[in-house]
Protein backbone atom coordinates (compact mmCIF):
# COMPACT_ATOMS: atom_id res chain seq x y z
CA UNK A 1 0.00 0.00 0.00
CA UNK A 2 1.41 3.24 -1.03
CA UNK A 3 2.48 5.99 1.45
CA UNK A 4 -0.31 9.23 1.14
CA UNK A 5 2.87 11.49 -0.33
CA UNK A 6 3.18 8.62 -2.72
CA UNK A 7 -0.10 8.02 -4.35
CA UNK A 8 -0.21 12.09 -3.82
CA UNK A 9 2.84 12.30 -6.28
CA UNK A 10 1.12 9.69 -9.21
CA UNK A 11 -2.01 12.05 -10.03
CA UNK A 12 -2.19 15.97 -10.90
CA UNK A 13 -3.37 18.46 -7.92
CA UNK A 14 -5.72 16.35 -5.86
CA UNK A 15 -7.07 17.85 -2.50
CA UNK A 16 -4.49 16.78 0.22
CA UNK A 17 -6.86 16.86 3.17
CA UNK A 18 -5.73 16.11 7.29
CA UNK A 19 -7.81 15.96 10.01
CA UNK A 20 -8.73 14.73 13.48
CA UNK A 21 -12.69 13.43 14.15
CA UNK A 22 -13.98 12.46 16.78
CA UNK A 23 -16.56 8.94 16.30
CA UNK A 24 -19.22 7.87 18.37
CA UNK A 25 -18.04 5.15 20.71
CA UNK A 26 -19.87 2.39 19.03
CA UNK A 27 -18.09 3.35 15.33
CA UNK A 28 -14.92 3.71 16.75
CA UNK A 29 -14.77 0.55 18.28
CA UNK A 30 -15.87 -1.15 15.20
CA UNK A 31 -12.97 0.28 13.65
CA UNK A 32 -10.18 -1.09 15.69
CA UNK A 33 -12.26 -4.54 15.27
CA UNK A 34 -12.28 -4.52 11.49
CA UNK A 35 -8.53 -3.67 11.44
CA UNK A 36 -8.68 0.39 10.76
CA UNK A 37 -5.54 1.37 12.43
CA UNK A 38 -3.31 2.55 9.99
CA UNK A 39 -5.60 0.95 6.78
CA UNK A 40 -6.12 1.96 3.49
CA UNK A 41 -9.82 2.97 2.49
CA UNK A 42 -11.13 3.43 -1.05
CA UNK A 43 -13.79 5.26 -2.61
CA UNK A 44 -15.06 7.33 -5.22
CA UNK A 45 -17.08 10.51 -6.11
CA UNK A 46 -19.14 9.20 -8.98
CA UNK A 47 -20.63 11.84 -10.83
CA UNK A 48 -23.71 11.35 -13.95
CA UNK A 49 -26.32 13.92 -15.30
CA UNK A 50 -25.99 16.51 -12.78
CA UNK A 51 -26.14 13.99 -9.51
CA UNK A 52 -23.93 12.51 -7.08
CA UNK A 53 -23.91 8.43 -6.10
CA UNK A 54 -24.09 8.10 -2.69
CA UNK A 55 -24.54 5.51 0.08
CA UNK A 56 -26.81 5.65 3.36
CA UNK A 57 -25.79 3.55 6.12
CA UNK A 58 -28.36 4.68 9.10
CA UNK A 59 -28.65 8.21 9.05
CA UNK A 60 -25.44 8.88 7.41
CA UNK A 61 -24.81 9.58 3.69
CA UNK A 62 -21.22 9.01 2.46
CA UNK A 63 -19.68 8.69 -1.56
CA UNK A 64 -19.74 4.64 -2.18
CA UNK A 65 -15.92 3.51 -0.60
CA UNK A 66 -14.47 0.67 1.73
CA UNK A 67 -11.04 -0.82 3.38
CA UNK A 68 -8.40 -1.65 0.57
CA UNK A 69 -7.82 -5.51 0.37
CA UNK A 70 -3.91 -5.76 0.77
CA UNK A 71 -4.05 -7.86 -2.50
CA UNK A 72 -5.20 -4.77 -4.65
CA UNK A 73 -4.48 -1.41 -6.09
CA UNK A 74 -5.92 1.51 -4.80
CA UNK A 75 -7.74 2.05 -8.28
CA UNK A 76 -8.76 -1.96 -8.18
CA UNK A 77 -10.08 -1.57 -4.63
CA UNK A 78 -12.49 1.86 -5.49
CA UNK A 79 -14.00 0.04 -8.24
CA UNK A 80 -14.29 -3.02 -6.22
CA UNK A 81 -16.01 -1.01 -3.51
CA UNK A 82 -18.43 1.13 -5.54
CA UNK A 83 -19.53 -1.88 -7.44
CA UNK A 84 -20.20 -3.73 -3.89
CA UNK A 85 -22.07 -1.19 -2.49
CA UNK A 86 -24.08 -0.21 -5.43
CA UNK A 87 -24.06 -2.34 -8.52
CA UNK A 88 -22.52 -0.20 -10.69
CA UNK A 89 -19.53 -0.70 -12.08
CA UNK A 90 -16.96 2.78 -12.67
CA UNK A 91 -14.42 3.98 -15.02
CA UNK A 92 -12.13 6.37 -12.79
CA UNK A 93 -10.47 9.81 -14.17
CA UNK A 94 -8.48 10.96 -11.74
CA UNK A 95 -7.53 10.77 -7.92
CA UNK A 96 -9.53 13.71 -5.97
CA UNK A 97 -8.67 13.56 -2.27
CA UNK A 98 -6.41 11.99 -0.40
CA UNK A 99 -7.52 12.15 3.51
CA UNK A 100 -5.50 11.23 6.53
CA UNK A 101 -7.31 10.76 8.98
CA UNK A 102 -7.26 10.30 13.10
CA UNK A 103 -9.69 9.16 14.31
CA UNK A 104 -10.67 9.59 17.99
CA UNK A 105 -12.34 7.99 20.96
CA UNK A 106 -15.18 10.27 22.44
CA UNK A 107 -14.71 9.03 26.34
CA UNK A 108 -11.11 7.52 25.73
CA UNK A 109 -7.45 9.36 24.83
CA UNK A 110 -7.50 6.52 21.99
CA UNK A 111 -7.10 7.37 18.65
CA UNK A 112 -6.31 5.63 15.02
CA UNK A 113 -4.65 6.78 11.98
CA UNK A 114 -6.75 5.84 8.35
CA UNK A 115 -6.25 7.04 5.08
CA UNK A 116 -8.74 7.32 1.99
CA UNK A 117 -8.24 7.92 -1.22
CA UNK A 118 -11.23 9.23 -2.98
CA UNK A 119 -11.24 9.15 -6.75
CA UNK A 120 -13.20 10.57 -8.98
CA UNK A 121 -15.38 8.01 -11.64
CA UNK A 122 -18.06 8.23 -14.08
CA UNK A 123 -20.74 5.09 -14.66
CA UNK A 124 -20.46 2.25 -16.94
CA UNK A 125 -23.20 2.11 -18.37
CA UNK A 126 -24.13 6.03 -17.94
CA UNK A 127 -26.96 6.91 -15.44
CA UNK A 128 -27.53 3.21 -14.08
CA UNK A 129 -29.51 2.13 -11.05
CA UNK A 130 -28.14 2.01 -7.86
CA UNK A 131 -29.11 -0.85 -5.68
CA UNK A 132 -27.67 -0.85 -1.52
CA UNK A 133 -25.79 -4.05 -2.52
CA UNK A 134 -23.52 -4.34 0.19
CA UNK A 135 -24.76 -5.71 4.07
CA UNK A 136 -24.08 -2.47 5.28
CA UNK A 137 -25.58 -0.22 3.24
CA UNK A 138 -29.38 0.81 4.14
CA UNK A 139 -29.84 2.59 0.41
CA UNK A 140 -27.88 3.71 -3.06
CA UNK A 141 -28.99 6.69 -4.23
CA UNK A 142 -28.16 9.30 -7.01
CA UNK A 143 -28.69 13.11 -5.26
CA UNK A 144 -28.42 16.76 -6.59
CA UNK A 145 -27.11 17.55 -3.33
CA UNK A 146 -25.17 16.79 -0.85
CA UNK A 147 -26.90 16.04 2.18
CA UNK A 148 -26.35 17.68 5.97
CA UNK A 149 -25.84 14.35 7.16
CA UNK A 150 -22.58 13.27 5.16
CA UNK A 151 -19.69 11.93 7.10
CA UNK A 152 -17.02 14.31 6.13
CA UNK A 153 -19.12 16.59 4.55
CA UNK A 154 -16.67 19.68 4.11
CA UNK A 155 -14.34 17.10 1.97
CA UNK A 156 -17.53 15.64 -0.20
CA UNK A 157 -18.81 19.99 -0.64
CA UNK A 158 -15.38 20.74 -1.95
CA UNK A 159 -15.27 17.69 -4.36
CA UNK A 160 -18.04 18.30 -5.64
CA UNK A 161 -17.71 21.57 -6.53
CA UNK A 162 -14.52 20.86 -8.09
CA UNK A 163 -14.82 17.61 -9.61
CA UNK A 164 -18.82 17.74 -11.21
CA UNK A 165 -19.25 20.63 -13.45
CA UNK A 166 -21.74 23.59 -13.16
CA UNK A 167 -25.05 20.54 -13.29
CA UNK A 168 -24.67 18.79 -9.48
CA UNK A 169 -25.04 21.12 -6.74
CA UNK A 170 -23.00 21.30 -3.41
CA UNK A 171 -25.92 24.30 -2.90
CA UNK A 172 -27.83 24.60 -1.04
CA UNK A 173 -27.19 22.41 1.06
CA UNK A 174 -30.93 20.80 2.07
CA UNK A 175 -32.61 18.20 1.63
CA UNK A 176 -30.87 15.31 -0.52
CA UNK A 177 -32.99 14.99 -3.58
Amino acid sequence: MPSPSALLDRYESPIHKRDTIELSADRYEAGIERGDDGAWGVGALVVSAGRVLFVREGETWLLPGGKLHADESVEAGARREVREETGIDIELSTLGAVAEQTFRHPERDDSYQFYFATFVAEPRPPEPEPTAAAEAVDEAAWLQSVPESTFDRELVVRLVERYSGSEAKAHPFQGCG
